[in-house]
């Protein structure tokens, strides 16, 4: 008995000893009958991933073994075939779940019967990590907005609050494993500053339209990525947009790109979705409006009046419905040519009506940022002085809009 377990101790070192770098080797020790024979599963790669050939090999410890064995892999829609001297071949099928896949081995002894071993052989299969084409599989709805912040679409509030980022799985590459995502959307002001951002991170994978298989993936990514650890089922389809506060057209941008904090790989700034959205507001706004003219024409010059440096009127703008731009040309009416917006005297400013031709405006609707709030252009006037008589002037202008 002694000298058994010394000899099968050194057998044991000699197969250890002899393990390459390419391959890795599973020694089983398997008891018929009549003898102690030590089996040897062989695979040819660590880690194999969707689509791939497995290839395992079995060795038996003696020329002399009467033990038949043939390998059993445990992975639905794969079958282990005979492709050679005790060589086995399989394909991993490309909608195989990642995870630990278990070798057994089935043994016909010399008295014909049958054994199942369970051995410490494991196919390990991962995912594919390679990262989609986002133009391919998502969408915005109900609108899909536009390309460009300049043409960006104009929704009502409600439909706004139910933009939402969806997936259309099936256009997933077979090949592809879990797909990271990072939605990021951004309320930008009317006056071109930044309002709030929100950012959310989420994952999908192509669909085999099968919601038990769904379910174990989702239980598989959060066990295996903390960041994705509240993930929600029905978030593999779609990702509502939620904004807190909506003012009066700004715009809404949602940028949808791949999360390489997750994703080992290259950045790849062209692989990005962004569109663009206008709250929709009233088409008639009413806004209070400080500019300094600058009397270019006057109908009476000979009744001279001091003008002063400053204007303040309230101002009404039209609103195009389809871009939430200001029409360049709007009505005012307030005081004029005083020394400040109240100080109205004899000879000194008085009270106008204004047709304010806003260059400016011009120069935002063909995608120069300018402030909201500036305004530069031609004032057409009729102008009432105090104590003078009534006329009517053109001044240039340059203002702020509140």
């Amino acid at each position: 008995m002694l000298k058994f377990k010394l000899l099968y101790l050194i057998i044991f070192y000699i197969l250890f000893a002899e393990i390459s770098q390419a391959q890795q080797r599973f020694p089983t020790l398997i008891r018929t009958s009549l003898e102690s024979e030590i089996i040897i599963l062989s695979i040819d790669k660590p880690v194999y991933f969707p689509g791939d050939t497995v290839n395992i090999k079995v060795q038996l410890n003696s020329i002399t073994a009467t033990a038949v064995a043939t390998p059993i892999l445990i992975m639905e829609g794969a079958t282990l075939e005979p492709i050679g001297n005790n060589l086995f071949s399989a394909v991993i099928p490309l909608n195989c779940s990642p995870g630990l896949y278990r070798v057994r081995l089935r043994i016909l002894d010399a008295q014909g019967r049958r054994y199942i071993y369970e051995t410490d052989c494991i196919i390990n299969v991962e995912e594919h990590q390679a990262i989609e084409r986002l133009s391919r599989f998502v969408y915005i709805q109900p609108d899909t907005g536009s390309v460009d912040e300049r043409s960006a679409v104009p929704l009502d509030r409600s439909q706004i609050r139910n933009l939402r980022v969806v997936f259309r799985r099936d256009s997933i590459g077979l090949e592809m494993g879990p797909q990271f995502i990072k939605i990021t959307t951004t309320v930008q002001l009317r006056d071109g500053t930044i309002g709030q951002t929100f950012e959310r991170r989420v994952l999908t994978f192509r669909s085999d339209n099968d919601p038990n298989r769904d379910y174990l993936m989702l239980v598989q990514y959060r066990k295996a990525y903390g960041p994705f650890a509240d993930i929600k089922a029905e978030e593999f389809e779609q990702v509502q947009i939620n904004v807190d506060s909506l003012p009066d057209w700004a715009i809404i941008k949602i940028n949808v790109e791949p999360d390489y904090e997750i994703k080992i790989g290259g950045y790849d700034r062209s692989n990005s979705f962004s569109r663009y959205f206008h709250v929709r507001g009233p088409q008639i706004e009413i806004g209070l409006s400080l500019g300094i003219p600058k009397v270019l024409f006057d109908t009476q010059a000979k009744d001279t009046t001091n003008y002063g440096s400053y204007s303040a009127m309230i101002r009404f703008y039209l609103v195009s419905k389809l871009s939430g731009h200001r029409f360049p040309i709007n009505l005012g009416v307030g005081t004029y040519g005083v020394n400040s917006p109240i100080d109205v005297n004899t000879g000194q400013g008085g009270f106008a009506l204004s047709i304010f031709f806003n260059v400016a405006e011009i120069t935002r609707m063909v995608g120069v940022n300018l402030s909201e709030t500036i305004t530069a252009g031609l004032d057409l006037a009729p102008f009432f002085p105090i104590g003078r008589r009534a006329r009517f002037l053109i001044a240039a202008q340059v203002g702020i809009s509140l």
